[in-house]
């Protein structure tokens, strides 16, 4: 009934909706209200039901709402009093922006009846928003050279406010340079310009800073600011300016390439561009642009090209500086070359003789040449010598020439050629030197015999080798050339006269290559020898010979032979060997041997064939047979075996030999051994054994150590009496080392001093060791070897032996030595002493040594002193030390050494006279040549043609005629390249070649070649110049014959320009006058300087870029010779641009159309703007100008190409067209604009929107026909693009029904299953009729709600629980579970115990059930021998309205717990009397004693027992059956078996744990049933005998460890007394003083062999030290000396003794 009602109802609803819906299509108009912004929220609007006509309290009821055209309402309803309010605060800008008027739309829904009131709120603006600058700190770039009354637009400043509230003026703040112009835009805001009122000055003022105020309209106005940065750009209109007009440097002529020769700086007021400086060479002839360069940023002058002083020794350097504009200023820098030696000696060598034979004579001329040096004021004199040793001398001949002659004998063959090193070297500073390396090749003579390379020669042959074999090879070599060193070979006949050498080996005489003639037979014939001659093919010919040994190696070609057993094939070898033979028994050898050599005879033998392999085997190296196993039975007696012998040569080659073996019974058996069986080893006692063995150990170690004491105690009494016998001359010098020296304050040496002499013959060298140096050094002998102690040779004259400190004998600090060696340098014809050295000790000698080694001998001397007086008897009377022991000394000691003294004073006499000799010559020949020095002068004019006639040699020298080719040996002229030449008939001088001035001294004035004339017989040098004239040949040469000038146009006239001059390699009145080619903006100007003419461009008219960007000009430079020669260049002028002209749009107004949504990057449009100014002025860059933020945003302008693309996707429902003002600027600040308007095209951009006005997501399951939701769907775009279709799926039970206006209902059109489907996801889908199409979805999830028509399920209807018994109480035995396919609280289910079908059955008392979750609970513990199952009936009951129910049948099986130990039936255990059981003693094994009989009250595996027995009387005589339970015997009875035995039998269950019982039998072995039960008594156990010989082992053993320890007593006991006597009578030495100031100075840093310590041994102290006790001879300090000498006494734990 209640169904049927409300479908009833719900039809009712659908048609009452219907009816209100037409009702409102006839009356539906827009409300219209209206609110400022900002208002706070909850401010009233209006009153809704007034204006509908609705009566104030159905709004609620017919569920009146408000529905937004967008996703957010800006309002709200009150339904109860009809009054709309504003929801939040209102922002007219955020919500349109600068769209006016703004209207919000929203719709009016009544549900039931549905009915929509259109209506509209317009938001008024209010003057919230300032203006503002986007940009707070524009800047504005503007020439200085900007005209007056330009314009400059500015900014707009951005109102996000309309209308009067809006911008409406700008102010400007006072200055002296713009005023402000406001101007309107038709499209856009207002804006700005600032228009130039005063010309800018950058150098004056260069930025002007401004302050622009944007006001609006509002009451009260609101205004914004920015401040305009002005930078005034610069113009080049300053000429850069150095800062001196001359700059002045010196520089040596060797100074490096890169060398900074000035710098010069200059300096421009202007900025940027205009003030970058450019340095350069301007006007500068072509010598210093090849010389110099300069830095063009730094003004860094610096060498490009060598300096050279003889050349030229000033340069006049003119330096440009231009700015980036192109204007310049000029300035000169005079360098001063300072003249330094650096030209090295020239050596110009006239003749060579080359070859040279190897037999010349000594003094031979070789080669003539002279030497000049061109530094003639710092170069000084000339020095000339040979670099090496070359067996050459350099000769003198006259001034400045010298001859080369042979020195020493040449040989060829050791060196074939000299490449001779002559060095010229000149005295600087600094000295210079040039090497000519003169090349003379040494011709040969037959003087060198041909030279095998070896002595000997060995060659090896195999046998069997083929006739003509090759050998080897003899090679003989001649350090001879050419013919003299061709050889040929041959054999020469043995001396015993048998030819038959030749019948094996031939020679080949070219080569030495030897030939085997016929085959070698290495067993016939081991080795032979022969000799072999070398002749050369000298015309006096020289040979030599040598002798060859050929040696033939064997080849394997002799197959072994076999000796035994013959293998004759007559009569089979029979061996006998017996069947008893064992294994390995040696049966036969097989003996073979090869006729070859070495490894090819090599044999090994192997078993090939046998009757039986494994009966026999063959021992592979010496071919014995042994039986490899022992013989059976079954083996054949006859047995058949086949041995392989083989050698080891390649390829190997083999024998094999036959034997018979036969195995036999009667054979007598001497080779077996039989054990006797007997005989058994002895088993020994472990114990006897180890003592055996510690008895051996301990007596070995006693012996050991009581020989070691001994031999310890003999040789300390040897020592003792060698260190301790007193002696006559126990402390005479001799006996002491003779490295100890007195360390006394006074510094002197000892008394006890000593030397040492010792010769040796067949050393074959003269050396000289060297002790520290004292004295110094003179020259050695030459050949003269020097050697240190370390070995290593020194060269006579070598730094190291004339100044470095060498080891000597005896070592001392370094601090008491001081050592002086002076050099002394040596002539060849100087003889020469040994080095004396001595060692000194506050400057008084302490020891002097002299080691002398010569010839076959050496001698060594070691002279000690004190106190300046020698102490040795054999040299006396030695005064002093240091000069004084030399000067006096020496001849005594070195007369058996170097000679007569005399004859040393001699020889240095006759060559201090020879010096003085040479001395006055060299005057006279040097007066002789200054007669003849003065040169002669010639001259010629340039380019003269060769041959001509210069002058006749022969009238100038006064020579007859013929006497000039007679005498005439060469002529010399400075320089490679000879330019002149002598007829030496006429004595006429000739040109060599035509001469040009200009390439011989270059600008050099006058051209001077000097030369000289070499006459012989006798020797005359005349010296002699030739001066070139110059003529005009050459014209004048610019060396860019297209100079570009670079001048800007704003250049003032009467500007000069410099120009390049022109080069003219003529001299003297070269270059007169320049010209310029007509024209009406330049002439020439003509300025002199040191350089010459200098040409000035000098500007006339003002240029114009514009007008005529270049001018092409011709300079014309005119020499002063006859005719006069001019050369021309082209000067191109170029006008370099200055920003004169602002740039010029193409279009002051694009109009363009762009379509919504265009990808953002595309084009919309391209601005472009010319400027008649190049370079950076010509470069234009975009910008927007007077944009707002949101064009700013939403486009960007290439500022290169002018291109204007998107940023931002456009919206044509937002903003439907822009205005964007372009600005175009070039590089100096100039600009124009033009104004881009873009109109946007609408596209079906916008995809269909639909907004739900009501929906129930929630509807009761089985309804139909029922209204689900309303929702209403639009569309922003226009046209089809705003038409629109709406529908769902197809297979839902719903259907979309339309009403009024956009507005749609969700019905349900079939009844609803909420167990079949709970939920459905409607998609609403609307689409518009655009192209292309666009649609929304929009998802509407509905829930279908329960009612309860679904009773619960039992997911089983039969449940078994199992609980095992013991349980504890309120135990959970398991659940039961069921389901209701309804929800909510139709599912909510209960469960319950339905009564029992008998109703005794105590179920409430055995279990309880939850009824929430069904889980089943035991109420008390059960017992499974009382209750091992039952049954019960659940009950489960939903919460519907009617209630539906269902049940189940549940079954609960009670498991078993070994809770019952099981319980012994037989035998009875009731504790009155023991039951015991009788059993025979003759019982067998296995006797059934008794029977255990126990059962167990649980159930399965609790049930099952076993039994085990757990105690007995004697455990190995009964055992039990686990299964069973039967006791029987284990074994036979025996006598010795107790009679009475009790066993303890344990019954255990498999439960668990386990549980067990216990029973207890007592048994009784008789011998018949009626024996009583007898105890016999225990026999006690036979000890066991001692073993005797374990006895006399530890006695002996306990004997010799007494022994052992008694005699290591003994021997401490007699140490110990040694000791204490040794305490008591101290040391045994002769009273007296010993010496206590001698001390080893042997440099090794240890002891001496003289001293001695005291070893004390002390026993039980706990310590095992070795401790040194004050030596005897003590240490005392020097007077004097800081250094203490410390002595360790004690070193811990070095040794120990036990």
């Amino acid at each position: 009934m209640a169904v049927a009602s409300r479908k009833v109802l719900q039809s009712r609803q659908v048609g009452s909706l219907l009816l209100f819906l037409c009702v409102s299509v006839g009356g539906a108009a827009t409300i219209r209200y209206s609110v400022a912004e900002e208002m706070e929220s909850g401010s009233f609007v209006a009153n809704v039901a007034k204006d509908l006509g609705v009566e104030v309290g159905k709004l609620a009821a017919r569920g009146a709402r408000l529905v937004s055209e967008g996703n957010k309402l800006h309002f709200r309803l009150h339904r109860k009093t009809g009054d709309l309010f504003v929801k939040e605060k209102l922002d007219r800008e955020s919500l349109c922006g600068k769209t006016d008027p703004c209207v919000l739309h929203f719709e009016i829904v009544l549900v039931e009846p549905l009915q929509s009131f259109r209506a509209e709120v317009r938001v008024f603006d209010i003057n919230d928003n300032a203006p503002i600058f986007l940009n707070k700190e524009p800047l504005l770039k503007i020439p200085e050279s900007t005209p007056l009354g330009s314009r400059f637009p500015l900014q707009s400043a951005q109102d996000l406010d309309v209308g009067l509230n809006g911008l409406q003026n700008y102010t400007l703040s006072a200055n002296a340079y713009f005023h402000l112009h406001t101007r309107f835009r038709s499209h856009g805001p207002k804006y700005a310009e600032l228009v130039l009122d005063k010309p800018l000055d950058r150098e004056e003022q260069p930025e002007v800073n401004l302050t622009i105020t944007a006001v609006d309209g509002g009451s009260p106005p609101k205004s914004g600011t920015a401040h305009i940065r002005v930078v005034v750009l610069d113009v080049n209109d300053h000429v850069p300016q150095f800062s001196r007009p001359v700059y002045r440097a010196k520089l040596p002529e060797n100074s490096n390439s890169g060398s900074l020769v000035a710098a010069v700086t200059a300096t421009d007021l202007d900025q940027g561009t205009n003030k970058e400086i450019t340095y350069s060479l301007a006007q500068n002839p072509e010598a210093i642009l090849q010389t110099f360069q300069i830095d063009s940023q730094t003004g860094e002058i610096r060498l490009q090209g060598p300096l050279d002083f003889e050349a030229l020794e000033t340069y006049d350097i003119d330096i440009q500086a231009t700015d980036g504009g192109g204007l310049s200023a000029h300035s000169k820098v005079l360098v001063e070359v300072m003249d330094v030696n650096d030209n090295p000696p020239e050596v110009m060598v006239s003749s060579v003789s080359s070859p040279l034979p190897e037999d010349s004579p000594l003094q031979t001329v070789v080669a003539l040449f002279t030497i000049r040096d061109r530094d003639v004021r710092v170069g000084g004199k000339i020095t000339c010598f040979l670099r090496g040793d070359p067996p050459f001398a350099v000769k003198p001949t006259f001034r400045n020439s010298y001859s080369l002659v042979t020195d020493k004998s040449l040989d060829r063959e050791e060196v074939s050629g000299y490449n001779i090193t002559l060095v010229a070297m000149d005295t600087g500073p600094p000295s210079l030197s040039t090497e000519t390396v003169i090349e003379v090749l040494i011709s040969d003579i037959n003087d060198n015999p041909p030279v095998f390379q070896e002595d000997s020669y060995v060659l090896t042959v195999r046998e069997n080798n083929s006739p003509a074999v090759f050998l080897g090879k003899v090679h003989a070599e001649d350090l001879d050339l050419g013919e003299n060193a061709q050889v040929t070979y041959s054999l020469l006949p043995p001396k015993s006269g048998d030819l038959s050498v030749f019948a094996y080996i031939s020679i080949n005489s070219d080569n030495g290559k030897l030939y085997a003639l016929r085959t070698m037979d290495y067993e016939a014939i081991q080795d032979f020898q022969f000799v072999v001659r070398a002749i050369d093919g000298g015309s006096l010919s020289l040979s030599s010979q040598v002798t060859v040994r050929v040696v033939v190696l064997d080849d394997n070609d002799n197959r072994p032979m076999i000796l035994y057993p013959l293998q004759n094939g007559t009569l089979p070898c029979n061996d006998l060997v017996p069947r008893s033979a064992e294994a390995g028994y040696l049966v036969t050898k097989v003996v073979a041997v090869d006729g070859d050599s070495g490894q090819n005879s090599w044999l090994s033998y192997h078993l090939l064939k046998a009757t039986d392999l494994g009966l026999f085997s063959v021992q592979r190296q010496n071919g014995e047979i042994h039986t490899s196993r022992q013989i059976s039975e079954r083996d054949p007696m006859m047995q058949k075996l086949t041995v392989l012998v083989q050698d080891h040569g390649q390829p190997s080659l083999s024998t094999t030999a036959s034997l018979n073996i036969l195995l036999v019974y009667g054979f007598s058996e001497p080779y077996l051994q039989f054990q006797d069986p007997s005989e058994h080893p002895r088993k020994v006692n472990p114990s006897t054994k180890y003592l055996v063995i510690s008895l051996v150990v301990l007596s070995f170690i006693f012996l050991f150590s009581v020989t070691v004491i001994f031999i310890i105690h003999i040789y300390q009494k040897i020592k003792y009496k060698e260190k301790f016998t007193v002696q006559e001359h126990f402390y005479d010098d001799c006996n002491f080392p003779n490295n100890l020296v007195q360390v006394r304050s006074n510094g002197s040496l000892s008394q006890p001093c000593s030397y040492e002499m010792c010769s040796a013959t067949g050393t074959g060298n003269t050396e000289f060791w060297f002790l520290k140096r004292f004295m110094p050094n003179f020259p050695f002998p030459q050949g003269t070897e020097v050697k240190t102690e370390a070995d290593d040779s020194l060269p006579p004259d070598s730094d190291r032996n004339s100044s470095q400190g060498l080891e000597g004998h005896v070592g001392i600090p370094d601090d008491y030595i001081k050592s002086a060696s002076p050099r002394y340098n040596c002539s060849p014809v100087e003889k020469v002493f040994p080095t004396f050295q001595a060692m000194y000790r506050r400057e008084k000698c302490m020891m002097f040594g002299l080691i002398f080694h010569s010839g076959n001998y050496a001698i060594s001397f070691n002279f000690h002193f004190r106190n300046g007086v020698r102490c040795n008897s054999e040299v006396s009377n030695l005064p002093t030390c240091g000069e004084k022991l030399l000067n006096e000394e020496q001849p005594k000691m070195m007369a058996g050494f170097r000679g007569d003294q005399k004859a040393l004073e001699a020889g240095k006499e006759k060559e201090r006279v020879l010096k003085q000799r040479q001395v006055p010559l060299f005057f006279v020949l040097l007066g002789i040549a200054q007669a003849g020095f003065q040169p002669r002068h010639y001259s010629v004019a340039e380019e003269t043609e060769s041959g001509s006639f210069v002058a006749n040699l022969l009238k100038d020298l006064g020579l007859k005629t013929g006497e000039l080719a007679a005498r005439a040996r060469g002529r010399f002229q400075r320089g490679k390249k000879l330019n002149l030449q002598v007829d030496r008939q006429t004595g006429d001088l000739l040109l060599n070649e035509k001469l040009d001035r200009e390439e011989l001294c270059g600008p050099t004035e006058p051209c001077v070649l000097p030369f000289q004339v070499l006459l012989e017989n006798p020797l005359q040098i005349f010296q002699a110049e030739l001066r070139v004239r110059d003529i005009n040949d050459h014209s004048p040469v610019f060396l860019d014959k297209e100079m570009i000038l670079k001048i800007s146009e704003s250049i003032t006239p009467r500007t000069t320009f410099l120009v390049e001059c022109a080069q003219d390699l003529d001299v003297g009145k070269s270059l007169q006058n320049y010209t310029i080619s007509p024209n009406i903006h330049f002439h020439l100007k003509l300025q002199d300087s040191s350089n010459g003419i200098l040409p000035q461009l000098v500007l006339d008219k003002a240029l114009d870029r514009e007008e005529q960007p270049e001018i092409g000009l011709t300079l014309t430079a005119v020499d002063g010779g006859t005719p006069p020669r001019s050369g021309s260049a082209l000067i191109l002028v170029e006008v370099v641009d200055v920003n004169d002209n602002a740039p010029e749009c193409a279009k002051l107004l694009y109009e363009v159309q762009i379509s919504e949504n265009s990808p953002i990057g595309s084009q919309v449009a391209t601005v472009s703007a010319r400027d008649l100014d190049i370079g950076t002025y010509g470069e234009i860059s975009y910008t927007f100008c007077q944009a707002s933020e949101d064009i700013r945003n939403t486009f960007r302008i290439n500022t290169q190409s002018g291109e204007l693309l998107l940023t931002q996707k456009l919206d044509f429902e937002s903003v439907q067209t822009y205005t964007v003002n372009v600005q175009a600027t070039d590089g100096g600040g100039l600009s124009g604009s033009c104004v881009v308007f873009v109109q946007v095209m609408d596209l079906n951009d916008n995809t269909p929107e639909l907004t739900i006005s009501t929906l129930t997501n929630h509807i009761p399951e089985n309804l139909q026909d029922t209204i689900v939701a309303v929702f209403g769907v639009s569309d922003p775009d226009s046209g089809d693009n705003g038409r629109m279709v709406c529908f769902i799926q197809e297979d839902l039970p719903f259907f979309l029904k339309p009403s009024v206006e956009n507005f749609y209902t969700l019905v349900i059109n079939t009844a609803l299953d909420r167990e079949t489907r709970s939920k459905y996801n409607v998609t609403i889908t609307v689409t518009d009729l655009g192209s292309p199409r666009l649609k929304t979805d929009h998802n509407i999830t509905i829930w279908v709600s329960d009612v309860n028509d679904n009773a619960p399920t039992f997911t089983q209807n039969f449940h078994t629980l199992f609980i095992r018994e013991n349980n504890s109480p309120a135990l959970h035995m398991g659940s039961v579970s069921a389901t209701d396919r309804d929800s909510g609280t139709n599912a909510q289910i209960t469960y319950s115990l339905l009564p029992p079908q008998d109703p005794h059955f105590p179920l409430t008392s055995l279990v309880s059930i939850n009824a929430d979750n069904g889980h089943l609970f035991a109420l008390r513990s059960l017992d499974y021998e009382a209750l091992p199952a039952f049954e019960f009936r659940v009950g489960a009951t939903d919460a519907g309205s009617p209630a539906l129910s269902s049940e189940a049948l549940v079954r609960v099986v009670v498991v078993d717990d070994n809770d019952n130990s099981p319980f012994v039936l037989y035998p009875l255990q009731n504790g009155s009397a023991p039951f015991t059981e009788l059993v025979p003693r003759t019982a067998e094994a296995g006797y059934l004693v008794t029977k255990v009989v126990a059962v167990d009250g649980d159930s399965g595996q609790n049930a099952w027992l076993s039994y085990q027995l757990l105690k007995a009387t004697e455990p190995g005589l009964f055992r039990v059956w686990a299964h069973n339970g039967e006791v029987r015997t284990a074994r036979l009875l025996s006598e010795r078996d107790a009679v009475k035995h009790r066993l303890v039998v344990l019954v255990k269950d498999n439960g668990e744990p386990p549980m067990s019982a216990t029973v207890t039998l007592h048994v009784l072995l008789v011998d018949g049933f009626s024996q009583l039960y007898l105890p016999l008594p225990e026999m006690a156990p036979e000890e066991a005998q001692a073993d005797l010989l374990t006895v006399y082992l530890v006695i002996a053993l306990a004997s010799v460890s007494s022994l052992f320890l008694f005699s290591l007593v003994l021997f401490v006991a007699v140490l110990c007394g040694k000791k204490r006597a040794a305490l008591v009578g101290r040391c045994p030495l002769p009273e007296g003083h010993f010496p206590g100031h001698l001390v080893d100075v042997s440099g090794t840093g240890t002891l001496s062999q003289s001293y001695q310590y005291e070893v004390c041994l002390t026993g039980g102290s706990g310590t095992s030290d070795f401790k040194f006790l004050k030596p005897i001879i003590p240490n005392f300090l020097s007077q004097g000396d800081d250094r203490v000498t410390e002595t360790n006494t004690s070193f811990r734990n070095s040794f120990e003794f036990s």
